[in-house]
């Protein structure tokens, strides 16, 4: 921190502008309404100033307003008076749905909050004490928090969080003289609006204020941001949380917050910690929050110092080799994370470390993601009020011991994403009386619990993906009435879905029963699971229709199960986002429904469906606004390519293979779809030129129009193609192809589960999860492209698929094919290309499979260690009968009795062909000389000797009269 020493004429100033503030709204306000109360005790300005106020609110979900009926306003909802005065002292509209429930608020838009704006005649509440309008969608995009705000001159709470305000925040806040907490924080928002604040001067004018958060709020153009806080004496909690702080290189002095207990300063950009900053001298801290900060020194001595520290949050930084020692003296410490930091240490050596004198006040732990290795140690049972224990994703072995089950006190506990192994018993979870959050997943765990096991807890979180549950179904899970996740995936179960289960999940928001055995037919409805937002029963043997689906769904994968019917003409999930049906047995047509839902992916491959595309129309339909992945392939669709895809602009991935479409592709594609990444119509019946118009494509990354009968050449101009010609590394590529579970927000957890995409490379079907942003292919095969394959080809460097076999290409194999040295394969099979195969193939060192056979090649194959792995190389050239070399058979080096090789004997028979063409024409000349000199000799006896021809020389007259 910088040291900020300021002038006493410049606190003085700022003390003055205070006051001026003060005495201008002050004097600006409306004259008191006197206090004219009714018969029922309520000021009736007051309660038109009320009624103006729920007149600007325009949708109202949570139904806040209901009971603003009568004239007592006093009682309404969120609505309190003094009771001596009749004054409105108290307005709380609080959304606590939205507030409670951080994760649902990332995977959707908030479905509780107001929406509408405040009106200004809320000016009339002079006496307000408390406002609280957090959750709520009062503000839009460009809309401030409002100025008139800082004319409730009695306010001494002000709750403005997570809500959609945008812009600069108003210094007129300063004229809250009596604010004793203020939150403006803006970072749950999950429209991300940006406010930001450039002169945070007006703090100074709050000396009373114990509670601040701006989290969220820009202050990256404030650089005295520590002296404007240090201003504020009575001041116990700080956050600061994501505000982009600039921190100056040089410290504070002193510390005037000499109350502080709370200071967040997570995600603000913190390099260093330095020893000398201002709040290692403020003794008072009890929570320290410096989380996902860039943090890779040791602890500083001073943070020895802070033995009133009760909570220490570290995780997400760069801490490499952590030595505990200088926590020696934090005695009182409850909180400890260091999740996502390089700890590399024996577990027990560093539990060893912790203070001993803490031990048995330890409440949570947190080190995931640390590189813990070793066993956990049995003496954690020494650790007596741990309640949260947290080891994801480490290095950790053994079983775990029993003596980890004896904290009756443990509430959450996450192993997850080890090697532990061994087996789980019904007597370890017996004694976990508070537990409400148990992760087992991916470890070699064994559940072994009985079917009539009655376990003495009720779990809100219970995720064991990967653990062996044996056989039958968890029927221990029927008395689980509080879960919210669930996730039982790939374990290992091969029973029918209980009647009951659908009961139990009926709160669920995340539920995953994939890649089991599970029987069993979907009900008709789920709409009774009102809180649902993710659902994954893909990999399972799920009968029946589609059912109709839950109002907040976000997510839903049922792909590779047994579904079969059509699809209901409105199945609900107004909110759907993402709808995975591929390989199930569904038929009929898509209905018209599809394009009145907002989904971002449409997978409905692998199915039996008919007819053409829904005709949505365009612009209008929802779907064509949010639609970026629309998955079709191996049905039995047809039509030609739909118009209706003109107008889904944020299209990015389009697969309508193996169909039955026909006509031309269309030249509106750049146009219309500039964010297409992929474009995969193989096995259809597509017809025409490959459209020049294509290539303006700047993402189009992956181009499959196989088995077609698409004719003409290929064009030029598709070296144009921005994203191929580029390494992988570097491709922006916008497709979202994951679904995730709930991550830990403390840990930060990967993706447990990745959908797939087929595409066809090194001449197979291959399944490519999260790795399909990395695929950069062009396949032309079985059409009826004709010409050459142009040399401008090889400046699409990030290639890693090309195909063009199967078509009536010619012409040679180019030059620069080298330049390709992203090749994983390269066909250029039955074709009529010619010539010899260039020595820059060698130089492709990623190539697995090469195909260059029945073409028209000639000479010798290049050598190169690549070439030579290849998988059955031979085959890679039948077909070319004047190609020699390893490693055909056919050698281009064999020796002769004059010591020649090949080579040269095909060089000499090619001399001999051309001698014994001359020699056959010489010697016609010479049969044609004699018999017409014999014919002259003929006339010369007869004296008819022609003037033209001259007398030979003797020898050659005696030898051609020979002759």
């Amino acid at each position: 921190m910088a040291q900020f020493a300021t002038p006493i004429s410049s606190m003085d100033s700022a003390a003055a502008l205070c006051l001026v503030l003060i005495l201008a709204t002050t004097i600006a306000s409306p004259a008191v309404d006197a206090q004219q109360t009714n018969n029922v005790g309520c000021i009736t300005s007051e309660r038109d100033a009320l009624l103006s106020l729920r007149a600007g609110i325009t949708s109202d979900p949570r139904n806040l307003f209901s009971s603003w009926n009568g004239q007592d306003c006093c009682q309404w909802s969120g609505v309190r008076c003094n009771n001596r005065t009749g004054h409105v002292v108290k307005l709380d509209f609080r959304n606590n749905l939205f507030l409670d429930d951080i994760y649902r608020s990332w995977y959707s838009e908030n479905p509780h909050g107001m929406r509408g704006n405040i009106s200004s005649s809320l000016l009339a509440l002079h006496h307000l004490e408390y406002l609280d309008l957090s959750g709520n969608y009062l503000g839009g995009v460009g809309v401030p928090i409002p100025r008139f705000f800082a004319s409730f001159q009695s306010l001494v709470y002000l709750n403005l969080s997570c809500m959609d305000f945008d812009s600069k925040v108003p210094p007129q806040l300063g004229n809250l003289s009596r604010l004793l907490y203020l939150d403006i924080s803006n970072i749950w928002n999950p429209n991300r609006y940006s406010m930001h604040i450039k002169d945070i001067s007006w703090l100074l004018c709050l000396p009373l204020l114990r509670f601040l958060d701006i989290s969220g709020v820009d202050l990256s153009a404030i650089d005295n941001w520590v002296q404007a806080v240090n201003m504020l004496p009575n001041l116990r909690a700080l956050h600061l949380r994501n505000c982009e702080l600039v921190f100056p290189h040089t410290p504070i002095v002193h510390s005037n917050l000499t109350s502080l207990e709370i200071l967040d300063l997570a995600d603000s950009g913190f390099h260093t910690i330095n020893p000398a900053y201002w709040f290692w001298d403020v003794g008072t801290i009890r929570y320290l929050d410096l989380t996902n900060n860039e943090i890779s020194e040791a602890f500083p001595n001073a943070m020895g110092n802070m033995t009133s520290l009760e909570v220490l949050r570290l995780g997400g930084n760069n801490l490499a080799g952590v030595k505990l020692k200088v926590l020696e003296n934090l005695c009182n410490l409850r909180v400890l994370t260091l999740w996502s930091n390089q700890i590399n240490q024996d577990i027990s050596q560093f539990m060893e470390e912790l203070p001993h004198c803490a031990w048995s006040k330890i409440e949570s732990l947190d080190m995931s993601l640390t590189n813990l290795t070793g066993e956990i140690p049995k003496w954690i049972n020494q650790w007596t009020d741990l309640s949260i224990l947290q080891l994801s994703s480490n290095r950790l072995e053994g079983p775990v011991p029993p003596e980890l089950f004896k904290l009756e006190k443990l509430k959450q506990l996450y192993l997850d994403g080890n090697y532990f192994n061994g087996s789980i018993l019904e007597e370890h979870l017996a004694t976990l009386v508070n537990l409400e959050e148990l992760d087992l997943s991916y470890n070699s765990l064994h559940m072994m619990i009985s079917s009539n096991w009655i376990p003495p807890f009720q779990l809100h979180l219970a995720y064991f993906p990967g653990c062996k549950m044996g056989s039958h179904f968890p029927l221990w899970l029927k008395g689980q009435k509080d879960i919210i996740y669930l996730d039982i995936s790939d374990a290992g179960i091969v029973d029918n879905l209980p009647d009951w289960f659908w009961s139990v999940c009926s709160n669920v928001i995340y539920l995953n029963i994939s890649f089991n055995q599970i029987s069993g037919r979907l009900p008709k409805t789920l709409e009774f699971m009102s809180s649902a937002v993710i659902f994954d029963l893909n990999s399972n043997n799920l009968t029946g229709t589609l059912p109709k689906l839950p109002k907040q769904l976000a997510e839903l994968d049922i792909s590779r199960n047994s579904l079969s019917g059509p699809l209901p003409q409105n199945f609900g999930g107004p909110l759907l986002e993402d709808l995975l049906l591929s390989e199930n047995s569904i038929n009929g047509t898509i209905p018209i429904y599809i394009c009145e839902m907002q989904l971002v992916v449409l997978d409905l491959a692998k199915n039996f469906l008919v007819g053409h595309l829904p005709r949505c129309s365009e612009g209008t339909t929802k779907l064509s606004r949010s639609i970026s992945a629309l998955v079709l392939n191996e049905n039995s669709l047809s039509g030609e390519f739909s118009s209706f895809l003109e107008s889904c602009s944020q299209l990015v991935l389009l697969d309508l293979a193996q169909n039955n479409f026909v006509g031309e592709l269309p030249t509106w594609l750049a146009d219309k779809l500039p964010d297409l990444s992929y474009l995969l119509l193989r096995h259809n019946k597509f017809s025409g030129s490959i459209p020049v118009q294509l290539t303006q494509l700047g993402h189009l990354q992956y181009v499959d129009l196989a088995y077609n009968r698409i004719s003409g050449s290929i064009p030029r101009t598709l070296a144009n193609l921005k994203a191929m010609a580029q390494e992988t590394e570097s491709l922006g590529n916008p497709l979202r192809w994951t679904y995730e579970r709930p991550a830990n927000p403390d840990t930060n957890d990967s993706p447990k589960y990745s959908d797939s995409l087929a595409v066809v490379m090194k001449g197979q079907y291959l399944d490519y999860t999260g790795n399909i942003i990395y695929m950069v292919g062009l396949d032309l095969s079985c059409n009826r492209l004709v010409g050459e394959i142009p040399d401008e080809l090889t400046s699409l460097v990030g290639l890693n698929n090309l195909n063009v076999s199967h078509n009536q290409l010619s012409g040679r194999i180019p030059e620069k094919v080298g330049l390709l040295r992203l090749l994983e394969s390269l066909d250029l099979s039955y074709n009529e290309i010619s010539g010899e195969i260039p020595p820059g193939l060698s130089e492709i060192t990623a190539l697995s499979r090469l195909n260059l056979s029945y073409n028209n090649l000639s000479g010798r194959i290049p050598s190169g260690n690549q070439l030579q792995s290849l998988i059955d190389p031979e085959s890679s050239y039948i077909g070319n009968n004047y190609l020699c070399g390893p490693p055909l058979s056919r050698n281009c080096w064999e020796p002769d009795a004059t010591g020649g090789d090949i080579d040269e004997q095909q060089q000499e028979a090619k001399y001999f062909y051309v001698g014994l063409v001359a020699g056959f024409v010489f010697g016609l000349w010479l049969v044609f000389i004699i018999v017409l000199f014999r014919t002259c000799a003929g006339s010369a006896r007869s004296g008819a000797v022609p003037s033209r021809w001259t007398r030979l020389p003797q020898g050659l007259e005696l030898q051609l009269s020979r002759g």
